[in-house]
C-alpha cells in the first residue's frame, strides 16, 4: 500500500498558489495535507509547518532550539516546487496497511490521528 497526497492546503490562507508572504524570506505558512492510501477513497490529516530560517531565528533566537517533526525548512516561497515536493515525499512512504503507511507519511507531517487511528475516514 503506497501514500498519495489527495490534498494540499492551509486553513489560514485561502489562495496558496496566489499568496505571497509579506517579507519573502521571513514566514511560517500552516499546512493540512490530506492523505490517502493510492487508489483508495478516504483521507487523514496531517500538519506541516513551512517556515524560512529567518522566521525561526526571529522566533527562537541564535541560543534557541527547534525539533524538526512536522516542520519543514524552506529559503523561498514556491508554491509548485513545495506541492511537488511534498506530494514525492508522500508517495515515497508504503506499508502492509494503513496504520504503517500513516506512520510514514507522520515522518514528514504531524497525524492528526497519531497512533490512535486505525482505518481512513
Amino acid at each position: 500500500m503506497r501514500a498519495r497526497l489527495k490534498s494540499l492546503r492551509s486553513d489560514e490562507i485561502d489562495d496558496l498558489e496566489r499568496w505571497e508572504p509579506p517579507l519573502p524570506d521571513e514566514f511560517a505558512v500552516p499546512l493540512v495535507l490530506e492523505v490517502g492510501a493510492l487508489g483508495q477513497r478516504g483521507r487523514e490529516r496531517f500538519d506541516l509547518l513551512v517556515v524560512t530560517p529567518r522566521w525561526l531565528e526571529r522566533r527562537h533566537g541564535r541560543a534557541g532550539a527547534v525539533r524538526g517533526r512536522g516542520l519543514l525548512l524552506v529559503f523561498e516561497w514556491d508554491w509548485r516546487r513545495l506541492r511537488t515536493f511534498l506530494a514525492r515525499e508522500v508517495e515515497r512512504c508504503s506499508g502492509g496497511t494503513w496504520v504503517e503507511v500513516a506512520r510514514a507519511v507522520g515522518r514528514l507531517a504531524e497525524w492528526e490521528g497519531g497512533d490512535n487511528v486505525v482505518g481512513l475516514r
